[in-house]
Formats: structure tokens, C-alpha cells, sequence
């Protein structure tokens, strides 16, 4: 794959990563805490627990559509016009609006939709800014960059479940997502029409080198010439699509379910107020190791070394989850996913990119690649509510959670080739 020549600068990266803040903010402050007590209050205790995998699986079986198409429209904007934003616009407002739905949402029917549109749109800018990775930022910068767009993915979180908490996991939580969540998202927007869009040699007719192109982009070199084997994947693609879509089923596999353990297991008297704390604890921990991590992996010109040992150190969390039974040990455990998750994360952009043959179809390989992301929370309740729901419990949940953790390692083997 061509590189983009130019390093981009630290305003830029800000940018992105307030982006990536504002998606998974709107993303996980719904899923870890409004959404089970939007359906802990409609569906009640009996059936709270189906509930919540039904509009969290419409949800994401929606993303799994969402997310290449949007990335193909990016593109096909990007080689007409010279930018992926009329896709951020479009998205982000189709987002907000399912935001004001489930403020208001009273039913099981009301709540899927209001999800399913905040799927759909906040899919988009996702897509967007995924593939600016591959059009923006230099392979030297892949680690520092691709770990601060998982950073920003664990401010996001942290940032949702704070949001939802503070409201006492109450509706008003949707609104305040809903004007931050465009608020961030305009930095993006702003900085990528402050900054010219570096064309890889690979769209200029007869090749040389990139030319920079302003952000509307009229001129025919700065559009990308696609062929049909552009939009084929690599071995090492699949590999690392792999590795994604298992390292993000044991997350969703912990999360999803997360407030319903602490309530039903572990006791906590709050457990919105748990899962706060263990959100925290495992995403600060993240975020500090993957900001570390991801530079060193630069200097190293190595990555899959780190997502191995980011998955098997998951795998000794979830582990040691399904033997908790108090807060102090869920805590714990909840440190050791941290450190686990942040190694993974600090290369997982960068591994993905370098797996790509051209950024002519970035905007589409890698919103294929984001299914890995979304799938698992289809995935995730199929696997949950069978065992949550029988005698083995969350217990055995978390034992299948490592067994795929351990999975996901043996994925990274074959990235011989991505850097």
C-alpha cells in the first residue's frame, strides 16, 4: 500500500481523536448503562435481560450493513470531491436524531429504533475517520496515531458511562450525548479543511510522487483510480480481521452484560456506580498503556507482538472474573483487562492499515473491517443468554470469554508480513 508522505501534526491527531471521543461516547454510555435501565424499566426483571439483547443485536446487525456502506459512499465522495465529510454530515444527524428517540422511548419497539437509528448513523463519521488513518497518516506515525484512536475510543467510553451516570442513568443522558456528540465531531470537519489531503502515488496517472489537493478537490489527480482487485482483501487482512472481531467479542462479551453481574453476582448495592468504577479502572489503565505501547511499537517496527500479548493477558482477566464474587476481586480483574485491552488497542489500527493493498478503497475495507467491531455484539448475547440464564451462569461466561481471548492470540502467528 502507498504511504501518505506527510506526518500529520498534533492538531490533526487531536481532531481525530475528539471524533473517535464523540462516536464511542454515543455508543457505550447507551450500552453499559441507559440502555439496561431503559429495559430494566420496560421489560422488569423477568425480562430485562432478553430485552437488551434484542435492541442491542438489531443494533449491531444494523452496524454490520452500516459501516462498509457508508465507508464505499466515503470513498466514492473522496474520489469525487477530494473529502469523506458530506458522510460525517449525514450520519451524525441521522445519529442525533435516533439520540431524541430513545429520550422519549416508552416500549421495547420504541427503544429498537431509537437504537438502531443511532447505529446507523454514528456509523458513518466512524467509517470516515477510520479511513483517514489510512489517507492522512504515515507509516511511522501508524503506532502513536493508531493508539491514540483507541485511546479516544476509551475516553469515549469512560466519557458515555460518566454521562449516563451522572444522570442517574436517567433519559436526559440521550440529550447531553446529543449535543456532544456533533460538538466534537465538527474538530474533524475544521481540521481536515485547514489541512490539504495528501494524494497517494497510486492516484496520480502514470505515478510519481503525492500532490497535495485542497479539500474540495476538483482536479482529476487527486482522485483515486480503483480497479476491482482493489477491493480485493489480503491474507493478511483476513488474519487481522480475525484478530479484531475476537478481540472485540471478549469485550462485548464483558460489557454487555456487565451491570446485570454486578447486580445478580458480585451484589452491588448500585451497580450503575459499579460499573462506573470498573469502567474507569479498566479504560484509564487501557489508555495508559496503549499511549506507551503504541510508540514503542514504532521504534520496534513491531506489531503483532503486542496484540498477542495484549489477547493472552485479556484471557488471565476474563479468568479471573469468573472467579469473583466481590468488588475488590472484579476490581482486580478489571485492571488486568485493562492492561490487556490497551496493548491490543495500541497496534490494532496500525495492524489493520498496513494489511490494506490501496487507499483508493480504504474507506470500504476498512468499514469491512469495522463488522469485527460491530459483529460481536450480535455475537455476544447468542452466547451470553444460554449460559447466563442456565445453572453454569456468568461464571461460565467468562471462561468461553478467555477461551476466545486465547483464540484471538493464535490469530496473530500469520501477520508475518504487517509491520
Amino acid at each position: 500500500m502507498t504511504r501518505p508522505a506527510d506526518r500529520v501534526g498534533p492538531l490533526w491527531i487531536l481532531a481525530l481523536t475528539l471524533g473517535v471521543v464523540a462516536v464511542f461516547a454515543s455508543w457505550f454510555g447507551p450500552l453499559q448503562i441507559l440502555l439496561p435501565v431503559q429495559a430494566d424499566r420496560i421489560g422488569g426483571p423477568g425480562g430485562r435481560e432478553a430485552l437488551l439483547g434484542l435492541v442491542v443485536g438489531v443494533g449491531a446487525a444494523v452496524a454490520l450493513v452500516a459501516n462498509p456502506v457508508w465507508g464505499l459512499l466515503s470513498d466514492r465522495c473522496r474520489a469525487g470531491l477530494g473529502t469523506r465529510m458530506p458522510v460525517v454530515y449525514v450520519g451524525t444527524a441521522i445519529g442525533v436524531a435516533g439520540q431524541v428517540v430513545l429520550l422519549t422511548a416508552d416500549s421495547g419497539p420504541a427503544t429498537v429504533t431509537g437504537w438502531v437509528l443511532v447505529q446507523l448513523g454514528f456509523n458513518g463519521p466512524f467509517a470516515v475517520l477510520a479511513a483517514l488513518m489510512a489517507d492522512r497518516v504515515p507509516e511511522e506515525q501508524r503506532g502513536v496515531v493508531g493508539s491514540l484512536f483507541g485511546v479516544g475510543q476509551i475516553v469515549g467510553v469512560i466519557s458515555g458511562v460518566v454521562v449516563a451516570e451522572s444522570v442517574g442513568g436517567g433519559a436526559t443522558g440521550y440529550l447531553v450525548l446529543a449535543v456532544l456528540t456533533p460538538a466534537l465531531l465538527s474538530a474533524i470537519v475544521v481540521a481536515n479543511r485547514a489541512a490539504p489531503v495528501v494524494a497517494p502515488a497510486h492516484a496520480v496517472a502514470g505515478g510519481g510522487t503525492g500532490v497535495e489537493v485542497g479539500g474540495t478537490a476538483p482536479d482529476a489527480l487527486a482522485r483515486p483510480r480503483v480497479v476491482l482487485a482493489d477491493f480485493r482483501p489480503t491474507r493478511q487482512y483476513a488474519w487481522a480481521w480475525l484478530l479484531r472481531f475476537l478481540m472485540n467479542l471478549t469485550n462485548a462479551i464483558l460489557l454487555v452484560y456487565l451491570f446485570f453481574f454486578l447486580d445478580s453476582v458480585v451484589g452491588a448495592p448500585d451497580p450503575g456506580n459499579s460499573v462506573l468504577m470498573v469502567t474507569v479502572i479498566t479504560l484509564v489503565l487501557s489508555a495508559v498503556c496503549a499511549a506507551m505501547a503504541g510508540s514503542f511499537s514504532d521504534r520496534l517496527h513491531r506489531r503483532r507482538e503486542f496484540a498477542a500479548a495484549g489477547a493472552l493477558i485479556t484471557a488471565g482477566g476474563l479468568l479471573g472474573l469468573a472467579w469473583s464474587t466481590t468488588m475488590p476481586a472484579v476490581l482486580a480483574a478489571a485492571a488486568v483487562l485493562g492492561v490487556g485491552w490497551g496493548l491490543f488497542i495500541a497496534v490494532d489500527m496500525a495492524i489493520i492499515t498496513g494489511s490494506l493493498a490501496t487507499s483508493g478503497t480504504a474507506g470500504t475495507l476498512l468499514g469491512v473491517a469495522n463488522i469485527a467491531t460491530s459483529l460481536p455484539q450480535v455475537v455476544a448475547p447468542a452466547i451470553a443468554v444460554p449460559l447466563v440464564t442456565s445453572a453454569a451462569g456468568y461464571p461460565a461466561l467468562y471462561w468461553v470469554g478467555a477461551g476466545i481471548a486465547v483464540a484471538a492470540a493464535l490469530c496473530t502467528l500469520p501477520l508475518r508480513g504487517v509491520r
